[in-house]
């Protein structure tokens, strides 16, 4: 199991946990939930409820698995019925037949439960929607380790502008990059620069596309912080009037980092904060590579500029 789902099922624990224990503040008052109809027609009831927020949440998913989705949160929403019946049967003593207060009979436990559980398991969710995409984006020939080769008329983009006061970069390595010819090994050009920890390409959804990184980063999480980060960014520049960001610089106490919008995609570059200024010339460099193999081999429909 990865640190991502670790993560996930920590933070699962605690707002269960939270939802369990707050309806016995209200304990043992009488807040029954009175109800003349089947139990099933209940939970179908919630089971709509569910849907209809998971609709919401994720628009793009399909139908049958916002339905899974649903059915997996009402099963959910039982046990934490089930765990706060249990604290009723060790804190009061009750009868083993009060296991249907937690499920539905107490009306703050089961309306807490059933209001707080689709966002409970929202980022879970979101999680296994990301995986899923990742996992078929064969058609487009994106997965770790898959060679592409390089369009023969491929030649790097670099203004007079920077080449202005700094030196070239060596022919022979733009000659061994077109050589070997992926996306990878556009990345590991620039990662080979002394003190880039981390090259990244991420698609707009926040998944790795290309990545060549030091043992010390994981580009996952580099990817997830990249997409936080350009969509707060785009969002003040949109109050602003000002249309989205196409390269972003921040420093750090010990990093550069450099994000560059090509198209749909973003470059994700990582360096010592003390690394000099002939990184920016391989970063233009790399991006007038990518941006030529992606728009040569996948054609212009997917490198539509993103616009606020």
């Amino acid at each position: 199991m990865d640190s991502d789902y670790k993560e996930e099922i920590r933070g699962i624990l605690l707002i269960s946990l939270f939802i369990i224990v707050v309806p016995l503040i209200f304990f043992p008052k009488n807040f029954g939930l009175k109800l003349d109809w089947s139990l099933y027609l209940l939970f179908a009831f919630e089971l709509g409820w569910y849907m209809s927020i998971f609709f919401v949440m994720f628009s793009k998913a399909s139908a049958p698995k916002v339905f899974i989705f649903a059915m997996l949160t009402l099963g959910y929403r039982i046990g934490l019925g089930i765990g706060f019946s249990i604290l009723l049967l060790v804190m009061f003593s009750l009868p083993l037949s009060s296991l249907r207060l937690g499920i539905y009979q107490y009306m703050p436990a089961f309306l807490l439960q059933a209001l707080m559980s689709p966002f409970a398991l929202k980022s879970a969710f979101e999680t296994s929607m990301r995986r899923t995409r990742r996992a078929k984006r064969t058609p487009m020939q994106f997965e770790r380790g898959v060679r592409e080769p390089l369009p023969s008329s491929f030649t790097p983009e670099i203004s007079n502008e920077e080449l202005d006061g700094k030196r070239s970069i060596s022919s022979q390595k733009e000659i061994k990059v077109v050589g070997k010819g992926s996306l990878e090994n556009v990345l590991h050009y620039l990662r080979e620069y002394a003190g880039v920890k981390v090259a990244v390409l991420v698609d707009q959804e926040g998944l790795v596309v290309a990545e060549d990184s030091s043992s010390g980063f994981d580009p996952e999480k580099v990817s997830s912080f990249a997409r936080h980060l350009k969509e707060t960014n785009d969002q003040i520049l949109q109050k602003m009037g000002e249309k989205a960001s196409e390269r972003i610089g921040i420093y750090t106490r010990d990093l550069w980092i450099c994000l560059n919008q090509i198209g749909e995609f973003t470059l994700v570059v990582v360096s010592d904060r003390q690394t000099d200024e002939l990184l920016s010339v391989r970063i233009s460099q790399s991006t007038g590579m990518i941006k030529k193999f992606l728009a040569e081999r996948y054609q212009q429909n997917i490198l539509k500029v993103v616009e606020a």
